[in-house]
């Protein structure tokens, strides 16, 4: 199966119709060189004919790039791979569930009776819950106990403990489950409650663990009690293998506790496995009302997945603890169109960035952005608001990297600073702004993340917890690598990146 998945994924399948455009093209030159102007009038047509689709689909225009320079250059070929893997919609099938699923959940989850009373704690800043509960369907909550972990290793560790209490449920979504210490010290907990009658339910992506799963582990779960599904499962020729895969990481214990951040169940995440240095990645524990709207973004997911509707009273909270703490909560999920209307993530982060006044700190294991978050951060950076953007230092992908790093250059000049986590990677995908909003969650800064995946997080409002996030993002400071004027691309990284910016969309 993992043979299939190489000889049918975008890339091999890319190659080969780039062969055939050349020996069609040589062809012609040779046996049929009389009728060679009838292959170019037809290469014509068919390129005008996609380029009118192009143009008029409503979509990010920066995403148009790369299928408007193939169909231009290679008339053929560019027509064909955009006819397989340009597709990033949702189906329209996907899109009934979804909001069956979303109808379904709202009784459940108790946030729209005490939205007035959230607007109303936010103030001015009402605007950023307004935000996500019209996009995201979700709305936030008051009166939740939050953890703040800056490392993997220490949310592994209560994570642990958080499943071994599990008495009634247990939810698992991730985009990579990898076999290893993590992964087994949970899969183990997970057999031995699935027998005990704890009802699990876990959910991978199948592309985000192609190498790493057999492509049927899912079945091996099921034979020991654990209701496993593949999200979005891959189909040679098919699927477009890496478009909207759910990148979310949430695991939920009996509608008490929820996890979300960074961090997958793989090794690297809790640094057992060094190989890119020390792995940065940071999450949150949430215990109270806002657990419920965990629970009602894994099971959209879960529907999504397993095409039938659970019996949801069974999960959730009806009386939640309300706990005695200042701050509040908005859990919000993100996908590609027409699931959600708007790149909810990436407007979340721009509203963010509209109303900072001090400062704005973000971390990111990509930057590869659009025209309009670009000009966010440029745009507070010139009225004089401290923007920061920690990379990493060691790359995971050296395209990607390479892409990464030609961001810089538009960014620095605004006055953005730009940092290198010097330790290792940054995985983390986390924000902080004037010492009273932040964000932790699973979306990149890359278009993958903002446009294509399925993606969860929360923004936390004036919450204790930002004491311990601001004072994690000093630590990086220090440990980073500020890239100053003296930091310059070599020429052949010039170069490579700009023949890469022509498909940093696809990335």
């Amino acid at each position: 199966m993992k043979l299939l998945r190489i000889l049918f994924s975008k890339w091999s399948i890319s190659a080969l119709l780039f062969l055939l455009q050349v020996a069609a093209i040589g062809l012609v030159i040779v046996f049929l060189n009389e009728y060679f102007y009838i292959f170019q009038i037809v290469s014509v047509i068919i390129g005008l004919a996609v380029l009118l689709v192009l143009i008029n689909r409503q979509e990010n225009p920066e995403y148009k790039i790369p299928w408007l320079f193939l169909v231009l250059v290679l008339p053929i070929f560019g027509t064909l791979f955009y006819l397989l893997f340009s597709r990033t919609k949702a189906s329209k099938k996907t899109r009934k569930m979804f909001m069956q699923a979303s109808d379904e959940l709202a009784p459940y989850v108790a946030n729209n009776e005490n939205l007035p009373e959230l607007y109303e704690y936010m103030g001015e800043d009402a605007g950023l819950a307004r935000y996500l509960k019209k996009t995201s369907y979700l709305g936030g909550t008051m009166g939740n106990k939050i953890n703040y972990y800056p490392v993997g290793e220490k949310m592994w560790v209560d994570m642990l403990e958080a499943l071994e209490s599990a008495k009634e449920f247990i939810l698992m979504e991730y985009f990579i489950v990898d076999p290893g210490h993590m992964w087994d010290s949970i899969h183990e907990i997970l057999v031995r409650k699935a027998k005990e009658g704890v009802k699990v339910h876990f959910l991978y992506d199948d592309v985000g663990t192609v190498t790493m799963l057999s492509s049927g582990y899912y079945k091996t779960l099921r034979k020991e009690g654990i209701d496993a599904h593949k999200f979005n499962p891959f189909t040679p020729i098919v699927s477009a293998v890496v478009d909207n895969r759910s990148h979310r990481k949430i695991t939920v214990v009996d509608g008490k506790v929820a996890f979300t951040g960074g961090i997958n169940l793989g090794d690297e995440y809790i640094n057992e496995n060094k190989r890119l240095g020390h792995w940065k990645d940071t999450g949150i524990r949430v215990y109270g009302k806002a657990v419920n709207t965990f629970t009602a973004l894994f099971f959209i997911d879960f529907l999504l997945a397993k095409r039938e509707i659970p019996d949801f009273k069974l999960y959730f909270n009806p009386n939640p603890e309300v706990f005695d703490q200042e701050g509040a909560i908005i859990p919000f999920g993100d996908g590609p169109r027409p699931l959600y209307e708007e790149q909810v993530g990436e407007e979340n982060f721009i509203n963010i960035l509209g109303r900072a006044k001090k400062y704005f700190y973000i971390t990111t294991p990509y930057l590869i952005i659009d025209h309009h978050l670009t000009m966010a951060l440029c745009d507070a950076a010139r009225r004089g608001v401290d923007v920061r953007v920690v990379t990493p230092h060691i790359p995971d992908k050296k395209a990607v990297f390479c892409m990464t790093r030609s961001s810089y250059k538009q960014l620095r000049e605004a006055g953005v600073k730009i940092y290198e986590y010097t330790p290792g990677f940054v995985h983390a995908k986390m924000l902080i702004s004037d010492d009273d909003v932040a964000f932790v969650g699973t979306i990149n800064l890359d278009f993958r993340s903002l446009t294509h995946h399925y993606e969860c997080g929360a923004v936390l409002y004036k919450h204790p917890c930002l004491k311990d996030i601001r004072e994690d993002f000093e630590n990086i400071f220090e440990v980073s690598e500020l890239i100053t004027d003296e930091w310059k691309l070599s020429r052949g990284a010039k170069i490579v990146n700009g023949l890469l910016a022509i498909f940093r969309a696809l990335f």
